[in-house]
């Protein structure tokens, strides 16, 4: 390994680290995956052998000790990941920490201080937006394709209820678990993305699970100056991940604006464009996996010591809004699962 390479390590063998993260690491131009870890030996190294990773880690504090790992990638639950990222910071690692970034402002705050003093990156894994197929709808409403924007709509949702035992992290509150924090934070940050401004009100209501105690399903109003934003997410219907762009001159339609290769369909993006008129015109979008982008950019930026494609300003402005559209669902209750 050269000095073109970061060594990362992950704490914790969450799903998302396994099915995604990982091999998108060691398919990686910048990086190798180094270690991994877990709370036990054996699960550490079934995990390790699993992902192809040089050495693993029976505790999560060995592998922030290790000195041979450059960068932590942070895949636990989300009441965790201020405690853990803070730690790795102070170890003088990256972090690349999983979406929410935290539980909450405050916590994200600490914990951009806590990079202020280590003089090292921390970055929320948000890997949609290095498709390029983001990019693409980014650049057509830089050269006004559909006039100016006046509404936008989000929606994910992957049906998680049916047949649950409640055993997954989603479904335990102290666990930060809920559809707002889990799915909502898409598309919180898709509408903020798309307007490029910060809403000056918002409005949520949300239904909570009688027995889980975490809401299943929710929705919010974003009000924005000259745009209005409507965002939805779910843990019991099956939309998966779609928005779209209403402007004053036509529509920009993005079906799977999410998780572009979800199950069988094919990984590559799709556009739908349509004019004052209604006319179509469907613009598809070249494969990529978005996640290993999104390592390579963050490795990229650190070996190069330039800034990170994700400001600190953008997470903070993401959870303002979650924040805000809790509050509103708390104060405003749907109603009880039975």
């Amino acid at each position: 390994m050269g000095p073109e390479k970061l060594r990362w390590g992950i704490l914790g063998a969450a799903s998302i680290a396994r099915g995604q993260v990982a091999p998108a690491i060691r398919r990686s131009r910048n990086g190798v995956l180094e270690a991994v870890a877990s709370r036990s030996g054996p699960l550490a190294e079934q995990f390790a052998t699993e992902i192809g990773a040089v050495r693993h880690h029976a505790n999560y504090e060995a592998l922030l000790d290790d000195e041979a790992i450059d960068a932590i990638y942070v895949p636990l639950p989300n009441s965790l990941h201020r405690d853990w990222a803070i730690r790795a910071l102070e170890a003088g690692k990256a972090v690349l920490c999983e979406k929410p970034l935290a539980l909450s402002v405050t916590e994200a705050a600490e914990m951009f201080a806590a990079a202020e003093r280590a003089r090292r990156p921390l970055m929320e894994a948000f890997m949609y937006r290095f498709h390029p197929q983001t990019r693409r709808v980014l650049e057509l409403l830089s050269q006004g394709a559909i006039g100016a924007p006046r509404e936008v709509r989000v929606h994910l949702s992957v049906d998680i209820l049916t047949g649950t035992d409640g055993s997954n992290v989603r479904f335990d509150p102290t666990l930060g678990g809920g559809s707002i924090l889990d799915m909502g934070c898409y598309s919180v940050d898709i509408a903020r993305m798309l307007a490029g401004r910060e809403p000056r009100l918002v409005s949520g209501w949300a239904r909570r699970h009688e027995t889980y105690g975490v809401d299943v399903s929710a929705a919010a109003i974003l009000e924005f100056d000259g745009l209005v934003g409507l965002v939805s997410c779910s843990f019991e219907a099956n939309g998966n991940g779609t928005y779209s762009i209403i402007g004053t001159e036509g529509t920009i339609e993005v079906p799977r604006g999410i998780l572009p290769g979800l199950g069988d369909r094919p990984a590559e993006g799709l556009i739908i464009r349509s004019d004052r008129h209604g006319n179509r015109v469907e613009e598809s979008i070249a494969p990529a996996d978005h996640y290993q982008l999104m390592v390579e950019a963050f490795a990229e930026a650190m070996l190069a010591g330039t800034s990170l494609p994700r400001s600190p300003e953008e997470s903070l402005g993401t959870l303002r809004i979650l924040e805000d559209w809790i509050r509103a669902a708390t104060s405003t209750p749907g109603t009880s699962l039975r």
